[in-house]
């Protein structure tokens, strides 16, 4: 019988550390494989064995923010994201000039907006501009520029400086990742400066992610969770 190379032994291995979602920097990999970052790095170099290294983070190749698929994550934790999504949209009032992000969690939020709300929603997010644009109580402000299919959203420069104009009282953000040091995190880095930008002009700033997102990171991190006034969906609040 053919003995387990090396190589091959230290691919399985780190697919299981990465098993379930989970990412981890190639330094606390090599640590725990015992072996150096240049020979990890090396070993993944083909890209052929189901693990990518992002960032200096190894992750499947299915969470590869490349890889990652709107459509798909909509099919995920579902029921989850509709509480989450209700209890956010219990703050909205009357008046109220609010940022709604991308992904899918959000758009459960959207939907639960009255037509008659007398508020703007502010969105780079396609879906959740197609579920108020047809309200009559919603004036909608959409930040357009380059669509992104992968994460249903666009991003500009044009939009950046349309939110500097903009008085936000409630942001509403969503996250693919929380983690406890390297903080509240998505999967693609066009989504990071429109993020950013919407928090800084945001009075109050609501997180909204299932319990499930915690202790995943992903490969762009936006901010740090202290930044939030409150993470809806906190499993230990």
């Amino acid at each position: 019988m053919a003995r387990t190379s090396g190589r091959a032994a230290r691919i399985k291995a780190i697919r299981k550390l990465c098993a379930s979602g989970t990412i981890f920097h190639i330094s606390e990999a090599a640590r725990k494989l015992g072996t150096s970052e240049v020979t990890i790095r090396r070993d993944l170099a083909d890209r052929a064995n189901g693990v990518v290294c992002l960032g200096g983070y190894l992750m499947l190749a299915q969470e590869n923010g490349e890889r990652y698929s709107l459509s798909r994550a909509q099919g995920t934790n579902t029921q989850a994201k509709i509480e989450v999504a209700r209890k956010a949209a219990q703050l909205i009032k009357r008046e109220d000039t609010i940022f709604i992000d991308c992904g899918s969690t959000l758009p459960h939020l959207a939907a639960c907006i009255r037509s008659d709300a007398d508020i703007t929603v502010v969105t780079q997010a396609l879906n959740v501009a197609e579920a108020v644009a047809r309200m009559e109580g919603v004036n909608l402000l959409l930040l357009a520029g380059t669509y992104h299919p992968s994460s249903g959203s666009f991003s500009s420069e044009t939009a950046l400086q349309m939110l500097k104009k903009v008085n936000i009282t409630k942001g509403f953000f969503s996250a693919a990742g929380i983690h406890e040091k390297e903080g509240v995190t998505c999967f693609h880095f066009h989504e990071v400066a429109v993020k950013q930008a919407a928090m800084a002009r945001s009075q109050q700033r609501f997180l909204v992610a299932d319990a499930s997102k915690w202790g995943k990171l992903r490969p762009a991190t936006f901010a740090q969770l202290d930044e939030f006034d409150l993470w809806i969906g906190n499993p230990d609040p």
